[in-house]
């Protein structure tokens, strides 16, 4: 099936919106689009993995590599979307602490 990668702007966030699998064959699209875009001076980037069925070691090592390009260069990049298989290889390998942003981050000051 391959995938697919549609990149919008909202709300002053590139958004890549993926569809089909994150693999060997596929990984690299993914790494030049998040590479180019993170070159290109957005300080905001999200991965919607929602149509995304799945994502295998190359793909969650573009995920990291990113992660980390965006960090060096001042720049924030999260995953959305993220369910069934993808969402638990994501928490299995504990990157969705790094790249899963999500309601749940706010409530660690309920602290009263």
């Amino acid at each position: 099936m391959g995938l697919a990668l549609h990149t919008t702007r909202q709300d002053g966030r590139a958004v890549i919106a993926a569809r089909g699998s994150i693999d060997l064959h596929s990984s690299d699209d993914l790494r030049e689009r998040l590479t180019s875009l993170v070159d290109g001076g957005e300080e905001r980037i999200v991965v919607d993995l929602t149509a995304v069925d799945f994502c295998d070691s190359s793909g969650l090592n573009v995920l990291v590599r990113a992660y980390k390009h965006a960090r060096a260069h001042d720049a924030k990049l999260t995953v959305t979307g993220a369910y069934g298989r993808v969402e638990n290889v994501l928490r299995t390998t504990g990157l969705d602490r790094f790249l899963i942003e999500g309601p749940a981050a706010g409530d660690t000051t309920a602290e009263v």
